[in-house]
């Protein structure tokens, strides 16, 4: 077995560089197995899954299709919706009930 003899400042310096490494992988481990929220402009859905989130029927869906209310795609012969359209159509659907303004409590 060889011995190397190393002074004890480059030593320290090594170490700390090592440490540095490790935390370092251990942080981008750490953040790419946290699975990351998709983008809800980035998922498409179907018509079926469109209408149930939507709680309307198919039928309502493609009224709203040609009056222009949601934007859509057609991919292989079927319309397909962002998440983030379906969720702008239930957000315009929402009414506020505030009693305090100008309303009877």
């Amino acid at each position: 077995m060889k011995v190397i003899t190393i002074e004890s400042e480059a030593y320290k310096r090594l170490v700390r560089q090592i440490e540095w490494i490790y935390f370092y992988v251990k942080k981008q481990a750490k953040e790419n197995a946290t699975p990351k929220k998709p983008n809800p402009s980035e998922i498409w859905i179907g018509n079926d899954e469109a209408a149930k989130i939507l709680e309307i029927s198919t039928r309502t869906l493609q009224r709203l299709r040609s009056k222009g209310e949601i934007t859509y795609s057609i991919r292989g012969g079927k319309a397909r919706y962002t998440l983030q359209e379906v969720n702008r159509l239930i957000a315009g659907r929402v009414v506020r009930n505030d009693k305090t303004k100008g309303g009877k409590s």
